[in-house]
């Protein structure tokens, strides 16, 4: 899952299988919801029974991050000096949430993230609590003492290490704002490479796949391509009238997009270094932000809503209005419709842009890229389901009660902060 965090806020405690919460006589009975929901699904579908969760006792004052069928629990902490908390960490599996192990971390802000890199090696990132620096810290389980601390901002692992860091400037994003770059090894701590952005330049790494293989920095007139494994220049090319502060970088699947007011847009082929191979003397500078669907690029515009660009000439094929929280699943574009008097999910075709279906009554809901997850509100009882993208119709998979709207599907597990503060976790298989 591509970026699977929530903030739940949990206490450590030993997990518990609890049953669901008592029945309220307004609600109806769960037969004849049975009934009416296959209606709503579009067709007769087999519904599930609500089974009980394993439940983990929580308090408001703690935090759990979920990380690769992983549920880390992060205690409020005790002060060991000033401004120092030794704040515990637990770890289970998911989804029999069955303990991997605990461990003590003394830290002198905030746990905003849990990492795992292996079994034997996770990355906690804290963030100040008097500013917006943050700083990561190396641990082994069972390992009293951390193995390595480092200032910055965690962006990946590249292939086989190291870990690739930018220095605080880089929360910003802001082109006048130096930026440090680093690679950093996993076992000692040790800096492999440095690349810095200097004020009035332009990089960002390619993590489009995941974690980072490549640094792209823009500097006036030139562009150029790190490995992030070692920092050596993979490519460089020349840019002539090319300005950073006007342009923007947007790394997609083996390509960079880089658009510019100066010179227009630009596709570079990353796979055998930065080879031109579509060019537009018309600038991008009307969108955010870029991505690919299906054959054609994905534009997120400033002013709201998706537009289809072609990937042979980056002109305008079809634009969707109101398309929030869209992504692009199986071949199609899916969306949020914040306009509709009730929750409805629009399907588009990505090459034409047309509506090519949609369904009422569900939302999206956060959940791992290979499955497209829908939640439906019934009362005080909440289903969860798969949405075929194909046929749109939805499976349900679990139905949850007494919980509030932070929830998050891990491949297998629902994991669901619960009224009560507590954290509950259902099977989704």
């Amino acid at each position: 899952m591509s970026e699977g965090l929530i903030d739940l806020g949990v206490v450590p405690g030993e997990p518990v299988a609890v049953p669901p919460p008592p029945r309220r006589h307004r609600r109806l009975p769960f037969a004849l919801v049975a009934v009416a929901l296959p209606a709503l699904l579009g067709g007769a579908v087999p519904v599930p029974r609500p089974a009980p969760p394993v439940t983990v006792p929580a308090s408001i004052d703690s935090r759990v991050l979920v990380r690769e069928n992983r549920l880390f629990v992060v205690d409020a902490g005790r002060p060991v000096g000033d401004p120092e908390k030794q704040r515990l960490i637990r770890a289970y599996s998911l989804p029999d949430v069955r303990p991997l192990f605990q461990q003590a971390v003394t830290v002198t802000g905030e746990i905003i993230d849990v990492r795992p890199v292996s079994d034997t090696l996770m990355l906690v990132e804290q963030r100040s609590f008097t500013g917006a620096a943050r700083s990561i810290i190396a641990i082994r389980p069972g390992t009293a003492e951390p193995l390595w601390r480092q200032d910055g901002v965690l962006v990946g692992v590249a292939p086989g290490g190291p870990a690739v860091f930018g220095s605080d400037g880089y929360i910003g994003d802001d082109v006048n704002t130096p930026v440090e770059w680093s690679g950093v090894d996993l076992t000692t701590g040790a800096t492999r490479w440095t690349v810095r952005k200097a004020s009035g330049e332009r990089a960002t790494p390619d993590t489009w796949n995941g974690d980072p293989r490549r640094l792209f920095l823009l500097r006036a007139g030139r562009l150029t391509a790190y490995d992030t494994r070692d920092g050596a220049v993979v490519t460089e090319v020349a840019l002539p009238g090319e300005l950073p502060v006007t342009s923007a970088l947007w790394p997609l699947d083996r390509r960079l997009l880089v658009s510019s007011d100066a010179t227009g847009a630009t596709i570079y082929d990353t796979a055998s270094g930065l080879v031109p191979s579509v060019h537009t003397a018309t600038s991008l500078s009307g969108y955010l932000s870029a991505y690919d669907c299906g054959e054609l690029i994905c534009a997120y515009a400033l002013g709201g809503g998706l537009t289809g660009l072609d990937t042979r000439t980056l002109t305008k094929v079809w634009a969707v209005e109101n398309a929030a929280y869209s992504m692009w699943v199986a071949g199609y574009v899916f969306a949020f419709d914040p306009g509709a008097t009730r929750p409805r999910l629009r399907r588009s075709d990505p090459v034409t842009g047309r509506a090519a279906g949609q369904i009422d009554g569900w939302q999206l809901a956060a959940g791992d890229p290979g499955t497209l997850l829908v939640r439906h509100k019934d009362g005080d009882r909440v289903w969860f389901g798969a949405l075929d993208p194909v046929r749109m119709r939805v499976r349900p998979l679990v139905a949850a009660e007494g919980i509030t709207d932070e929830c998050l599907a891990e491949r297998e597990s629902l994991v669901c902060r619960k009224i009560d503060a507590g954290v509950g976790v259902w099977r989704l298989r």
